[in-house]
Order: C-alpha cells, then sequence, then structure tokens
C-alpha cells in the first residue's frame, strides 16, 4: 500500500547519543505514539500497510520543536523526555515520534535526512 500511513522517528542529533541510546530512544517513541493513535483508523491502516517507519534527524532541539509545532490535525505525536539516567541530563527532549497518512508526513518532513 503505497499510501499506507506512516512513522517517524526524528532525533536530535546535538546530543551525540550513542547508538544504543538512540534505539531506546525511538522505541520510547514509537510506543507512546502507537498508544496515543490506538483504536483509530491511522493505527490500523499503517498495522495493515506494513508499519512503515523512517528515521530522520535534527539538528537541535529548537529544530524538533519546529516540527512537533507543525502537526497537522490527523497526525499523532509524542516527543520523548529522557529521565536521566544514563547519557543526558533529566528533562532532556531526545526524540519526536509522529505516525500520521503518509502523503502529509512527506509533505511535512521531506527537509529532513535519514539518521
Amino acid at each position: 500500500m503505497d499510501d499506507a500511513p506512516t512513522m517517524a522517528l526524528i532525533v536530535r542529533q546535538d546530543l551525540a547519543m550513542s547508538t544504543g541510546k538512540i534505539a531506546a530512544q525511538c522505541a520510547h517513541a514509537a510506543v507512546d505514539v502507537v498508544q496515543r493513535a490506538r483504536r483509530s483508523r491511522v493505527l490500523e491502516r499503517w498495522r495493515a500497510g506494513g508499519s512503515r517507519k523512517i528515521v530522520l534527524a535534527v539538528d537541535d532541539v529548537a529544530s524538533l520543536e519546529e516540527v512537533f509545532n507543525s502537526v497537522p490535525k490527523g497526525c499523532f505525536s509524542h516527543l520523548v523526555t529522557d529521565a536521566g539516567h544514563t547519557e543526558v541530563p533529566p528533562g532532556t527532549v531526545t526524540v519526536l515520534g509522529l505516525l500520521g497518512p503518509r502523503r502529509t508526513m512527506d509533505a511535512l518532513l521531506s527537509h529532513l535526512n535519514t539518521l
């Protein structure tokens, strides 16, 4: 399904997190976005369409918040705030998770590079 919804996981690059930390933060974002979207047609279509996921990079928290503030209706989002037990201070926003219609996500995120 070429028009199936997309999940995007957008990672801050200024934090220089390890690969394992990035993976864990992306997992938090994915789980939280799915929970927010539960019982929605978007989630049903995403699952039925192969559960497409993309991982993208932003330079810093300002860039991440700019994307977050641009998320249109019909999309689900979650900003991950770290507890601070390992690599970053408590309260650090690390990843933005998004789930929405593919065309909407492509238009919103086309300026970002893959991680």
